[in-house]
């Protein structure tokens, strides 16, 4: 076969056959091994080949001088005029190995024997014979190799075509459905099995496989517990997961009182075996921090995961066999929130957030060394805020990633491309190994607004009738209790939308909402009239991120909420005005005062407390994170984290005193006039504290299902009731 002697990169010619490279006229005389290592990129144009590629394909056989790749590529870059810092033409992957960008154009291979000059016939009488007589012998040699040349060939257009991914998706199957919720879900070692995390209710999970020939379902867990997000090892012997000890005390009270820590350890489990029966998970680490999240089976009973501590995740590697704990990766400039392992090529991926709001991709190799660093690059309207829970594809050529509902192929140099698909509610996605065929779990929760009537007796009784019941644990009892008529309940509104936070309308009649019923995030009215409710979409803004929160003017005649990272005013009429800050806001808390806020940034932390002064437009950080919520009270700060702990300051002095009120519960909790309601974690119980947090009096019990209250005006609770989470498994064709 003949050698390509002549290609074009950018405006230069390449001629390997005379070892020179010419422009405009000029040749520069180069060294066969200089242009070799060019030759090699050009053929991987766009591709990283590492260092050992070259210099396996350049020097093989023969010992080099120290360094000696790195000056070729220093020759190549002065004789190509391309700069290292601003590469035009060669970037560099930091110890792994180099990339050339630049367009590479081929010369058409010269037929030699149509231009050489005819042969006489006394030459052709000559070798007549002898061509003859190698013909034969050529033939036999000839066909074989043909035959291979083609089956390789075949081969490796099959192993590219199942790499590749198509740019649209057109068909989508469903897999389960049941009245729990599936998440987590992947193939086995081989794909004969899916399996995936069906969830009944809290530490009501189990794991199960379904047979993809067959459909039938096994169930993998002998305990129901609360498990997190599988993989498999290696050999595809075990699964390994994340599973919450002290299950069933999951309230921080409860762990208090019987002097036990909240905590997720490493388990796994003999695939085969729990096919045959439910398995009990064996327990390889029992944790020592808040959270561990994704544990990945290395080799010789090695894992990594992230563990979450002073606010921050690290990535963590865990020797089972000699029970020691190292740390393989921590930034104090990045907030790490995924990670992945890639056992074909044993190399891990970051994703991370830096404080200028990029998303970073990281690979890293087993020992936990920096390979390469690229920013993810967002498409246009994309918010700074959006994250991508980034995953490698079977063969570890790519990465695939579902953000907010949407699907996207990341490539390692950080590129991002859209992947269409039938729907757009998915929670992830996985691909198959031997087709292009994605194993997905898609859906979303149903979600109403329910509005309490207080009756006066039960009010003015609670003090006394409700306290005597909390002598014993009645959690149970309480919940039967919803049964009975001492509570009307009024929906406002139904729909199977995630219709959520209703807020009262300060000196007005309307409920202000969430609601995605339109396809997407909107804020939406209710009103009564004329006996009758009725809700009306106030906001008609195209976004690609979900509103996290919004807040009522103090006088109830505007709205704000967070857009595309900016802020959104409103009016009762819908008419919108945007105002950008100088940093990527996240969230609203509070509008507390004239043109005065409370916001959430990711700084890079999430949940990053600041103070908007929209006359001055600044803002100014209270140097806490992971807050969900905050209110005002004349100069008292009040909020609530990730972890549902309440704590109050002074909101204007700086370096003011922090203190926790630990009887509060943030995850259901608002302010009323002089006094706090919240809703205990064990009884579902609503009481009123003081704004010290001291308790006062119970209210009345909630149900389980149904206790996210959000304002109170007169004698009407107000509070979202969770209906169901419709998640099921799909497969996209």
């Amino acid at each position: 076969m003949a050698e390509q002697n002549i290609f074009y990169i950018t405006d230069f010619q390449i001629d390997l056959s005379r070892s020179v490279v010419i422009k405009d006229g000029c040749q520069t005389q180069v060294e066969p091994k200089v242009l070799q290592v060019l030759l090699l990129l050009a053929k991987r144009q766009n591709k990283v080949v590492t260092h050992k590629e070259i210099m396996d394909h350049v020097w093989q056989g023969t010992e080099v001088v120290p360094n000696a790749l790195q000056r070729c590529i220093a020759i190549l870059r002065k004789v190509l005029a391309d700069d290292a810092k601003a590469p035009t033409i060669i970037t560099t992957h930091p110890r792994i190995g180099y990339r050339l960008i630049a367009e590479v154009r081929w010369q058409p291979l010269i037929d030699l024997q149509a231009i050489s000059e005819p042969l006489t016939k006394e030459n052709d009488s000559a070798t007549k014979s002898s061509e003859q007589q190698h013909k034969a012998g050529w033939i036999k040699f000839a066909i074989p190799l043909l035959i291979f040349s083609v089956l390789a060939f075949i081969v490796a257009r099959k192993v590219f075509w199942l790499n590749e991914l198509p740019n649209q998706y057109t068909q989508i199957d469903q897999l389960t459905q049941t009245d729990a919720y599936e998440t987590h879900a992947l193939f086995s070692a081989k794909a004969k099995y899916l399996v995936f995390n069906r969830d009944a209710g809290s530490c009501k999970s189990h794991l199960w496989a379904k047979h993809m020939a067959s459909g039938k379902e096994s169930r993998l867990t002998a305990q129901s517990g609360s498990y997190g997000a599988m993989s498999f090892t290696s050999n595809g012997r075990e699964l390994v997961f994340a599973a919450k000890n002290n299950c069933e005390q999951s309230s921080r009270n409860q762990l208090k009182q019987t002097g036990n820590q909240l905590c997720w350890n490493i388990a796994t489990l003999d695939f085969a075996l729990a096919l045959s029966a439910p398995q009990m998970p064996s327990f390889r680490h029992q944790c020592q921090a808040e959270r561990l999240e994704n544990p990945k089976a290395l080799s010789n009973h090695q894992y990594a995961f992230l563990q979450y501590n002073d606010g921050r995740y690290q990535l963590i590697h865990y020797d089972d066999l000699s029970k020691k704990l190292t740390s393989l990766y921590a930034s104090k400039e990045q907030y790490i929130y995924h990670f992945d392992y890639d056992p074909l090529n044993k190399r891990f991926v970051i994703i991370s957030r830096d404080k200028y709001s990029n998303n970073l991709l990281e690979m890293l190799d087993e020992k936990g060394q920096l390979l390469s660093r690229e920013k993810i690059q967002l498409e246009q309207g994309m918010s700074q805020n959006q994250t991508f829970a980034a995953d490698f594809e079977p063969q570890g050529e790519y990465l695939l990633a579902t953000s907010n509902n949407r699907l996207y192929r990341i490539d390692f140099n950080g590129q991002l491309q859209a992947i269409k698909t039938p729907e757009s509610n998915l929670i992830s996605v996985v691909k198959h190994p031997q087709s292009h065929n994605l194993l997905g779990v898609k859906g979303k929760k149903d979600i109403d607004i329910v509005q309490i009537i207080l009756a006066d007796k039960l009010v003015t009784q609670a003090g006394s009738e409700l306290k005597s019941e909390l002598k014993s644990d009645l959690k149970s009892e309480l919940k039967q209790e919803l049964s009975i008529p001492m509570l009307a309940l009024s929906g406002l509104v139904r729909s199977a939308a995630q219709d959520r936070n209703p807020q009262y309308q300060p000196n007005g009649d309307y409920i202000a909402f969430i609601s995605d019923r339109s396809g997407q995030d909107q804020l939406w009215l209710w009103h009564k009239s004329k006996g009758q409710g009725q809700a009306s979409q106030l906001s008609f803004i195209s976004s690609q991120s979900s509103i996290q929160n919004f807040s009522w003017s103090p006088d109830g005649e505007h709205l704000a909420w967070v857009s595309d990272d900016r802020l959104a005013i409103a009016d009762l009429n819908g008419e919108v005005q945007f105002y950008h800050t100088e940093k990527p806001l996240y969230s609203m808390l509070s509008w507390y005062a004239e043109n005065q806020f409370l916001v959430a940034l990711n700084d890079p932390q999430p949940g990053g407390l600041y103070h908007l002064d929209l006359d001055q437009n600044k803002l100014s950080a209270f140097a806490v994170n992971q807050v969900e919520a905050a209110w005002v009270h004349h100069s008292q700060l009040i909020y609530s984290n990730a972890n549902g702990e309440v704590f109050t300051r002074s909101l204007n002095k700086e370096n003011a005193e922090i203190k926790q009120l630990s009887e509060l519960n943030g995850k259901a909790l608002f302010i009323s006039e002089q006094f706090i309601y919240s809703v205990d974690q064990n009884s579902y119980i609503l009481n009123q504290y003081n704004l010290a947090g001291r308790f006062i009096k119970p209210i009345i019990p909630l149900k389980a299902f149904s206790w996210k209250v959000s304002g109170l005006k007169g004698n009407q609770l107000l509070l979202s009731q969770f209906v169901a989470i419709n998640h099921d498994i799909v497969m996209l064709k």
